[in-house]
């Protein structure tokens, strides 16, 4: 997809610096965890996407923006084979630390069982 390549190159001028942390974010499709959004704006790589709201309309859970995400990553130092403890929503990110750790790694995520889109994502790409 034309507008995630966009993203990995805007992301690749000044944040992601390892090989590792470029491909995750070239194949985990994050429009697949932000259903509903639009695409230019799911892959803005500043863009916050808030993927569920409360009766009130609050927000109660979301995406961070990209960049965060890479920096996250990037500073995380995650390799192949590497057990990591995830707490969240078991979202893109979950996806995206399931892309660097590997078939032989380990995600333990203890709060959630795994949101749907990120069991259909791991499935996809074992």
């Amino acid at each position: 997809m034309a507008l995630r390549a966009a993203m990995v190159a805007e992301l690749g001028e000044d944040t992601i610096r390892s090989e590792a942390v470029a491909v995750a974010f070239s194949v985990v499709p994050r429009h697949l965890f932000a259903p509903g959004e639009p695409l230019d704006m799911v892959y803005d790589s500043n863009t916050p996407l808030v993927t569920k709201t409360g009766p009130d309309g609050k927000a109660l859970s979301s995406v961070s923006a990209a960049h965060i995400q890479a920096v996250m990553l990037e500073q995380a130092g995650i390799e192949p084979g590497m057990r990591v403890l995830e707490i969240g929503s078991g979202g893109y990110n979950a996806a995206l630390i399931a892309e660097l750790v590997g078939p032989l790694g380990c995600r333990v995520h203890p709060l959630h069982r795994w949101s749907a889109r990120t069991r259909r994502h791991a499935a996809q790409h074992p």
